[in-house]
């Protein structure tokens, strides 16, 4: 579950200097009545209220500035405290809150908000934040605005009067290795584009970022996500565009051009290299769980042989996989995972992806490792939680089949609603780790031209329109 961290009664305006309660905390530590009594002086005019006994040490832990047993500084909140002055002290706070407490989600909701002209206000920034995968925030709280002003007391962001902020694209560079821009900028890339970025910056973290054979990368984009290349015109449509727009480098000498061509030197470019490497894939290492990461470059051939397997596990493993792979390859990112397997003892798994080709869609995914076919009640569980969560896809995935009522089921509600459903049968499933991503493109394809044929149904304008 991705959150941000509390900041309760510790916001700019109240504490100031961050380095000051981290300060008291050293010297009087560890009494913990004392801390507490000058917290209490120092910044609540010695209310005697929870705002120093109870808010300000949960908030120390929560940012993982402080321990309880024993009471002590963290070494983040150390680096923190030896700061020259305040305003970097407030800019490691935000690289810590950035590297270890998803602080970078609210660069991209302030982005979000600033590239589509809303007004930033409370709600919206927290609508913004649910979007990309906070989870947790209440109706009452201000954690996500206090970081937003520790980021702008930092220095990440300007504001004047009213207007949103506006992030300085100097200063973030320097304080969180990627600017604004540059983050948006990857972002911004086709996604065959991105995945070759993506896989040449992992592998230059393991060679110091020399020269190395384009076709190593380039095999990799085609083992993992054939789907989204096109093999005669990769270094047409990939490599040469980025170049131009100086993401990679070839030595003198050598044209980025030509059909095919998996022959020839690249290099990441300092503008690549210079970027942290968990902020080209954020999102992946946040949301995707550790030892899926770990896996997930396993061939199709083995998830397959997982998902047969007798071990329960081992199925369950085969499900994540499967699921995750499925994303990608249609061209979709993962956002959440609502249900692991191992909480349905590793029988079925839910996800939310979402896709921004042409629009931006959202994505129930329900995968489902069973004997028995998949019901109607199974398709219809997912069409509340396709409401609640406001998306516009159900895609259902099972190692067996469907039964005619959970089709029919699926094609009323597609012909009632705005909701569609992509529904995956295990033909399909072992078509598609047999013989790769086509078998899946193809399938949701032929899937959107029903799904059409039967939305055409449904009126385009009200029935009393003049």
């Amino acid at each position: 579950m991705r959150r941000l961290p509390s900041f309760n009664d510790f916001s700019p305006g109240i504490i100031k200097d961050v380095r000051r309660p981290l300060e008291i905390l050293d010297q009087l530590a560890p009494d913990l009545v004392a801390v507490i009594a000058e917290w209490d002086r120092v910044f609540f005019n010695s209310a005697g209220n929870k705002r120093a006994s109870t808010n300000t040490p949960a908030t120390l832990t929560s940012l993982g500035l402080m321990t309880r047993v024993p009471l002590a500084l963290t070494d983040a909140g150390r680096t923190i405290l030896v700061a020259p002055d305040a305003t970097e002290a407030a800019r490691l706070l935000a690289r810590h809150v950035v590297d270890t407490r998803n602080g970078m989600t609210i660069i991209d909701a302030v982005r979000s908000l600033n590239a589509r002209g809303e007004k930033l206000s409370k709600e919206s920034l927290k609508r913004e934040l649910e979007v990309i995968g906070i989870e947790g925030l209440s109706n009452a709280t201000t954690d996500h605005t206090t970081l937003l002003n520790w980021m702008i007391e930092a220095g990440l962001f300007k504001r004047h009067g009213l207007a949103n902020p506006e992030p300085d694209e100097a200063v973030m560079k320097a304080a969180l290795g990627i600017s604004a821009s540059e983050r948006s900028g990857f972002a911004e890339l086709p996604l065959a584009q991105q995945i070759f970025l993506q896989i040449l910056r992992r592998i230059a973290e393991g060679n110091g970022g020399v020269d190395l054979p384009a076709k190593q990368v380039i095999d990799e984009c085609l083992r993992d996500h054939r789907g989204r290349f096109d093999e005669d015109q990769i270094r047409a449509k990939v490599i040469k565009p980025l170049v131009d727009s100086g993401w990679i480098e070839v030595p003198d000498g050598v044209t980025p051009t030509g059909r095919g061509g998996k022959s020839g030197p690249i290099r990441p470019s300092a503008k690549l290299i210079g970027i942290p490497i968990d902020a080209i894939l954020p999102d992946f290492d946040q949301i995707v769980p550790a030892d899926l990461r770990a896996k997930i470059d396993l061939p199709r051939s083995e998830v397959r042989r997982l998902l047969e397997s007798s071990q329960t596990y081992d199925r369950g493993l085969g499900l994540e996989l499967l699921a995750l792979k499925m994303i990608l390859d249609i061209g979709l990112e993962p956002r959440a995972f609502r249900l692991r397997s191992r909480d349905t003892a590793h029988a079925e798994v839910d996800l939310t992806a979402e896709g921004k080709n042409l629009l931006f869609s959202r994505w129930n995914f329900q995968c489902k490792c069973i004997t028995g076919r998949v019901s109607l009640g199974d398709v219809a569980k997912e069409v509340g939680l396709a409401i609640y969560s406001k998306a516009h896809v159900v895609a259902v995935v099972t190692t067996s089949d469907f039964s005619s009522e959970a089709f029919a089921y699926a094609r009323e509600i597609t012909q009632a609603t705005h909701l569609q459903f992509l529904l995956v049968n295990g033909t399909v499933v072992r078509n598609y780790l047999d013989k790769g991503a086509s078998v899946l493109l193809d399938h949701v394809a032929n899937n959107a031209v029903s799904v059409m044929a039967q939305k055409r149904s449904q009126p385009i304008v009200p029935e009393n329109a003049s």
